[in-house]
Formats: structure tokens, C-alpha cells, sequence
């Protein structure tokens, strides 16, 4: 059975899956990652015409703060939920067969849409004190914006988060590229909503494309969803054994995640009560920060997840340890060096990308002060989300929420300290050092039989990563003085884009240099892993033809 390119397994009646390991994992990370490339792409092209169009005022502080709301609970409700429903309906496929694990997947969805409909419909009352909780130190005027940006945006809770169980689902049937033409459609959607839409209605017309965003999204996916679903009923059964399995899984999850996204919620209030523009320029920067992240890292993560829940249902714990291992691996040894050339390159990096029209140079400051203290969280963020999948294909996802907490609680401390010494950059730093101190306790805090001998060989992966990235920085160091001149300060954008991406390419053929060296085994593993993936997606399509 296929739905389109990026599956990789086949699932028979009793849900047995015949592709390799090894080989489905390269595969559908190559296809994930490619869908990421095109859907951050796509977001990165609305962000700047976001950016010239409202720049970072008033109305954008007020539509982030709006934002917020609808993402604070779409994403506190889909993770959890993706992290209990996968590993029950990948049993269920494996041991029970299609038609009983559509049977209870389908009273878990009418469960879950009433539950999701009385809160869309409690948000909308309560949108005014939800903007003043989130947004303290906001005027008259922006508070009543916000609110009513919240009352349009608040509709697509309950779109986004059915969209993402269809999505998991399919992920269960190794199936990744339908469920990643979403995000693409739904940047397009906000393309064409900040071209047209805020013409005649101003900041509402991104509302109103982040509603018809999700909608979209959850359409895309419907047809896929409905030739699988066999025995699927919608009944609501509160104490049905699926229900209850996924409520105890995702219990932990809900209150970590409660966490997780107060962290968000955290920068806005802090932010609030800064300067205007703010909110606007922290946000332009954590854009930047999570394009390398989602493209690289995320749809890795987002593969790994089933293929760990299956290892684990089946008690293949080494070998779930060992692909562990390897990812991060490969995760560090392409993001290090992404973070740090980042660092590097980020007042250029973001004239380039964002400074024109309303974005002017009090944006410009805003944006890159923040962008350099962001960029630590790209690996550590990147390596604890590969992390949090193994935590939770073994069904522990008790520590993974306690870490969440000690780091959100460590952050808030923080941001009193570095507040006075660094304004709304010290919001960024704050960021940057709780998710590294996240990461330390998730290398503690890993089960013992998925790190029992492993984790010296990985350190001193670390290490080798960490010699060759040096080498990079120096090179940088040494050729920003030329970029420069050449054209990095230049008012013309070709001579921007030459000198800018010149130091890129430098940096890339450097660190690549230097890894021959240094990282020998790193350079490898990531070379074979892409090559594979490419090589294998070819000759499928070849075959196809």
C-alpha cells in the first residue's frame, strides 16, 4: 500500500513491515527532509514579506502575542498526543492487525474532537485575559488588537490538531510524504494571505491565512487517511482501553509540555514590557534559528520516532541504542558547525534577508542581538529532540518532563539576571543556556540500557566535531575582513548575496577539510547516510518509471 513516495515499509493485514531498518530510515529522512527544504523555504519567503510589510511594530508585537495562544495549545495538545497514540497503534498494527487499530483509533478521534471543540470555544470567551496573561505589559490599544486576532486565530486549534494525528498515522505505515505536503501548502496559504489579504484588512489578513492554513493542511491529508481506514467508526468512549492508554502515556507529556510552551509564553511577557518591537525581533530571530533546526533535525526525529516505537515494542533495545547513538552523531557533526556559522554570519545574514521596507535598522538591532545569543539552541535543542524520541518509544516519559521543567525554571531565573545586561537579547541567552543545561540532564537522565559503554565513543565524536569546527571558525575569523569590503556593507544586493554566500562556501569546504582530518568517522557516517538515501530514492523512482 502507498500514498506517495515517502513510504518505505509495507503494512499488511497484520501489520507487518517488510522494508529494512537500516534503509527505511535514510530513505524517508531524505524524502522528510526534502519536504522540510520546500516548507521552510516557503515560510522563509513569507517571513520577509511579513517583515517589509509590518516590520516590528506594534501590530506585529500584537499578532505574535495573538499567535501564541492558538500555538500554546495546538502544541501542548499534539505532542503528547503523537508521543501516547504512536507506540498503542504501532502495537495494535503489529499484534492486533489493521481493522481492530482502526476500530479504536477511531473513538479516540471522536474523543478527541469533542475535547478539542469545548476548548476552541473556551478560548474565544476567554481570549481577552488570555492576551493580558500572556502580554502584561501591553496598551489599550494592543491588547484590544491581540484579542481580536486571538478570537480568528483560536479557530484553528481544532483543524491543526486532527491535521496532526492524520499525520502520525501515517507515520505509523512509514508513510512521510503526504503528511509533509502540509506545512509547504500551508506556507503558501501565508504567502498569498500577507500578499492580498492584509491588503484590504491589514494584520487580520495573516489571521485569517493561519485559519485557512489548517484547514488546508487537515484536507490534504483526509484522502490518505480514508483509503487506510478500515473498521474506522466515530463513537466517543471515554473508558475505552486506546483512550486510556494514550491518556496515561500522554499524561506526563500534557504537563511537560504545559512547560515546554510556557516557554514562549515566558518570552512574551518578559518581552511585553520592553521596548516596541521586542516581541517582533525575537521572533524574526528564533525564525532564523529554527530553519537549520526543522530542516535538518526535526525530520530526522520525525522518521526515527515510529521506527524506535517499533524497535521497542519488539525488544530490539540494543539496536534501538545504536541508531541512537549514530543520530546524534550525525546530528552534532552538521549542526555545530551550522550554529557557529550562524554566530558568525548573522548581522549580514539577516540584512540580507529581511532589511527592507518596515524593517529598519531599530528591527536590524533587535533581531540580530537576539539571532547570536539564539544560535547554542540549534544543536542542543536539535540532540534533545532526537533524545526525547528514544525516551519515549520506551515509554518513559516521566524524565524527559522533569528535565522540561528544571530548564524552564532555570530559564526564568536566568532572565532576571541577564535582562539588565542584555534587554530582549538577554531573553535569548536565557534560551540558550537552559536547553544546554536540558541536554546535560538528558545524557544523565537516558535509560541505562540505551547508554550502558556508549557514551564514551560518542564524546569523543564530540570532540572530533568540535576540533573541526574550530578549524571553520578560524578560516571565518580570518576572511570576514574581505567579505566585507567586497560587499557585506554594500547597498547592492548581488554583492551581498556574492560576498555572503562566498564566506558560506568557504566555511562549508573548510569544515569539510578539516573533517577528512579530525572527524574522519563523522564525515563518513553523514556521507554514506545522504548518499544512501539518494541513491535509493533514484532508483525507485527509476524503477517506477
Amino acid at each position: 500500500m502507498s500514498d506517495g513516495g515517502g513510504q518505505v515499509g509495507k503494512c499488511e493485514p497484520e501489520g507487518r513491515y517488510e522494508a529494512s531498518r537500516n534503509t527505511g530510515i535514510v530513505i524517508s529522512t531524505v524524502w522528510v527532509i526534502g519536504l522540510a527544504v520546500a516548507a521552510k523555504g516557503l515560510a522563509l519567503v513569507k517571513d520577509i514579506i511579513v517583515a517589509a510589510r509590518f516590520g516590528t511594530g506594534f501590530e506585529m508585537d500584537s499578532y505574535l502575542v495573538a499567535l501564541t495562544i492558538p500555538g500554546l495549545v495546538i502544541a501542548w495538545i499534539r505532542s503528547p498526543i503523537r508521543s501516547g497514540f504512536v507506540p498503542l497503534f504501532t502495537e495494535r498494527l503489529e499484534h492486533d492487525g489493521e481493522r481492530k487499530a482502526w476500530n479504536d483509533a477511531g473513538i479516540f478521534v471522536s474523543n478527541l474532537l469533542l475535547i478539542l471543540s469545548l476548548i476552541t470555544v473556551a478560548a474565544m470567551i476567554l481570549a481577552p485575559g488570555l492576551v493580558s496573561l500572556v502580554a502584561p505589559g501591553f496598551g489599550e490599544s494592543s491588547h484590544a488588537l491581540a484579542t481580536s486576532l486571538t478570537r480568528v486565530m483560536v479557530l484553528s486549534i481544532l483543524f491543526s490538531a486532527i491535521a496532526g494525528l492524520f499525520a502520525n498515522i501515517l507515520h505509523c505505515y512509514r508513510n512521510f510524504a503526504i503528511p509533509g505536503l502540509g506545512r509547504p501548502i500551508n506556507n503558501v496559504i501565508m504567502i498569498l494571505a500577507a500578499i492580498f489579504l492584509t491588503t484590504t484588512h491589514g494584520i487580520h489578513g495573516l489571521a485569517y491565512g493561519v485559519l485557512l492554513g489548517s484547514i488546508a493542511h487537515a484536507a490534504v491529508l483526509l484522502p490518505s487517511i480514508a483509503r487506510r481506514a478500515k473498521g474506522f467508526t466515530l463513537r466517543i468512549d471515554f473508558r475505552h482501553p486506546m483512550f486510556l492508554g494514550v491518556m496515561r502515556l500522554a499524561l506526563p507529556l500534557f504537563i511537560g509540555m504545559a512547560g515546554a510552551k510556557l516557554d514562549d509564553v515566558v518570552d512574551r511577557i518578559f518581552a511585553s514590557m520592553l521596548a516596541e518591537g521586542s516581541i517582533s525581533g525575537l521572533s524574526y530571530a528564533l525564525r532564523l534559528i529554527e530553519l537549520p533546526k526543522e530542516i535538518l533535525i526535526v525530520g530526522f526525529a520525525t522518521v526515527l520516532f515510529p521506527f524506535f516505537a517499533t524497535m521497542a515494542a519488539r525488544g530490539q533495545i540494543d539496536e534501538l541504542a545504536d541508531k541512537l547513538m549514530a543520530a546524534m552523531r550525525i546530528a552534532f557533526f552538521i549542526l555545530l558547525p551550522v550554529s557557529i556559522g550562524m554566530a558568525m554570519l548573522g548581522e549580514p545574514f539577516v540584512r540580507l534577508i529581511f532589511q527592507r521596507g518596515a524593517f529598519d535598522d531599530e528591527s536590524m538591532k533587535f533581531t540580530v542581538s537576539a539571532l547570536l545569543l539564539y544560535t547554542p539552541t540549534i544543536w542542543a535543542l536539535g540532540i534533545s529532540s532526537i533524545m526525547t524520541s528514544a525516551f519515549v518509544a520506551m515509554k518513559d516519559t516521566k524524565r524527559p518532563v522533569i528535565a522540561g521543567f528544571l530548564r524552564l525554571g532555570l530559564k526564568v531565573g536566568l532572565i532576571f539576571i541577564f535582562l539588565r545586561m542584555f534587554e530582549s537579547a538577554g531573553v535569548a541567552l536565557s534560551t540558550s543556556v537552559s536547553h544546554v543545561f536540558k541536554l546535560i540532564l538528558f545524557f544523565i537522565l537516558l535509560p541505562r540500557e540505551l547508554r550502558a559503554g556508549r557514551y564514551p565513543a560518542l564524546f569523543r565524536s564530540f570532540l572530533a566535531t568540535i576540533l573541526a569546527t574550530a578549524v571553520m571558525a578560524m578560516a571565518l575569523h580570518f576572511l570576514s575582513p574581505v567579505a566585507i569590503r567586497i560587499g557585506l556593507e554594500s547597498g547592492s544586493l548581488g554583492r551581498q548575496i556574492v560576498a555572503l554566500g562566498g564566506m558560506a562556501a568557504v566555511g562549508v569546504g573548510v569544515y569539510l577539510a578539516a573533517a577528512r582530518v579530525l572527524a574522519r568517522r563523522e564525515l563518513a557516517e553523514t556521507l554514506k547516510a545522504s548518499s544512501s538515501g539518494i541513491g535509493d530514492i533514484i532508483t525507485r523512482v527509476r524503477g517506477k518509471k
